[in-house]
């Protein structure tokens, strides 16, 4: 399975949310490959540098962790989000990867569901799919 989780996921992990960081390991626990791309991990590193004020040591963490866990994919696709262009680049290394899942809370990529073939769900249903997968470790 090719997972690409939007930034919103790793900004949730990164602020301790227990959902994004039981998602993720998850993921890695079913050996399911995950992707990025530069883009989104400059848009990772801005965001909590610049809009939520994150120490640089803990946004290097974040970023080196990202990097171990993901394969980086360079976008080749020209899809656009209508109603989000900024959202763009994020559907377009999905596509170009042929992730069979992008994984994400932003309502614009929710939308567009499916998109040629790309199952675009929420972390619930995503975190339903683990579920069922039998990947989620009881609490």
């Amino acid at each position: 399975m090719k997972i690409f989780f939007d930034t919103n996921v790793y900004i949730a992990e990164a602020l301790v949310g227990h959902g994004a960081i039981r998602i993720l390991e998850a993921t890695q626990r079913g050996k399911w490959r995950i992707y990025t791309s530069r883009y989104q991990v400059m848009e990772l590193v801005r965001v909590l540098l610049e809009d939520l004020k994150a120490p640089a040591h803990s946004v290097s963490l974040v970023r080196q962790r990202l990097l171990n866990r993901c394969t980086v994919v360079q976008p080749a696709s020209s899809a656009q989000v209508p109603n989000d262009p900024n959202d763009s680049s994020i559907l377009q290394a999905a596509l170009s990867c042929g992730a069979d899942y992008l994984v994400t809370n932003d309502q614009h990529l929710l939308q567009l569901n499916p998109f040629e073939g790309l199952r675009i769900i929420s972390m619930n249903a995503y975190h339903d799919l683990l579920e069922n997968e039998g990947l989620l470790k009881l609490r």
